[in-house]
């Protein structure tokens, strides 16, 4: 069913956005209804949910309310973006995905709060620059209230409480930035607990290293959810290019080692091209990714693919 949704939602944007398989003149400002009628009903979802804690009995001749909180100048608003994907491959030629995330500000509950409604793997620490078509195992939509309070340009602390993995979770993730002689190094160590699953410690490294019109990347993470029996490691280095404002090429390789639903070890090697373009305006871009992946469970014979993503991003 989820196949057969996501390949609907496919099939009906591209109709949407396009006539005898270009952006006609035509179907331009459909694109923007569509877009503008998502983009007003999610900040209108915000604004409800904000003013369940609005606060207006509290509220003096300047316009703040009792929580130190300007009502005029932090108005609730939404952001997100909407991921439709077609992943053909050697092995499979009819796979499509459909991923999204919309983040509900609420100021008036608290500045630094915020509700986050998506199906993207969240519990799976992901590199920089990471290409998730090969392991992601999500089904479901994850709720979750995040706060996140930022102490200067080198830490941060982002906190959530809600629902993934079916399940009530809580996490914790410190992030600590470093520059050095134009290395910018960056640790994020994270700790998870799950109702079920227990606990799930994890940690990300990353090292980027300037160059003069590009930069390298080094990625590097660990994780162990305690129900597993095994822990998750990942490698990745890539190379990023960006071409104008609105272009970018990534190139890279990665290394994977997981657990999938079964609990069963599982390694691949991943090598691919990222092309991302602006389309159109400034919110719908454009992803091709032609890959060649090793992978343990086909006893590591190489299966060829490639990645196609349309995404349009709503809000500020």
């Amino acid at each position: 069913m989820r196949l057969l949704l996501a390949y609907l939602c496919l099939l009906f944007s591209f109709e949407s956005l396009s006539e005898e398989n270009t952006l006609t003149d035509k179907a331009l400002p459909k694109a923007d209804f569509l877009q503008n009628r998502l983009n007003t009903m999610m900040q209108d979802t915000a604004s409800w949910l904000d003013g369940i804690g609005d606060d207006t009995d509290g509220v003096n001749s300047k316009g703040v309310n009792s929580k130190g909180i300007n009502s005029k100048d932090n108005k609730a608003s939404a952001n997100g973006y909407l991921q439709l994907s077609w992943l053909p491959r050697t092995a499979n030629l009819d796979d499509v995905d459909a991923n999204f995330k919309v983040a509900l500000n609420l100021p008036q509950w608290n500045e630094r709060l915020a509700l986050v409604i998506d199906n993207d793997d969240e519990d799976e620490v992901l590199l920089d620059y990471e290409s998730n078509y090969v392991n992601n195992n999500q089904d479901g939509v994850n709720v979750a209230f995040q706060y996140i309070k930022q102490f200067n340009q080198q830490r941060q602390i982002k906190n959530r409480i809600g629902i993934s993995r079916k399940q009530l979770y809580l996490r914790s993730e410190m992030q600590f930035n470093w520059l050095v002689q134009q290395i910018n190094l960056k640790l994020q160590p994270r700790l998870d607990y799950f109702l079920q699953d227990g606990w799930g410690p994890g940690a990300k490294a990353v090292v980027t290293y300037p160059l003069e019109q590009s930069y390298f990347s080094l990625s590097a993470s660990w994780q162990k959810i305690q129900s597993e029996s095994r822990s998750r490691r990942k490698v990745g280095f890539y190379h990023i290019k960006p071409a104008g404002n609105n272009k970018l090429f990534v190139s890279g390789v990665q290394y994977i080692k997981s657990n999938n639903q079964a609990d069963t070890s599982n390694e691949s090697y991943y090598l691919s091209i990222r092309y991302r373009n602006l389309v159109y305006k400034s919110w719908m871009y454009f992803e091709v990714e032609p890959f060649i992946e090793f992978n343990q469970l086909n006893n590591f014979k190489r299966e060829a693919g490639i990645a196609l993503s349309l995404i349009s991003y709503y809000g500020n």
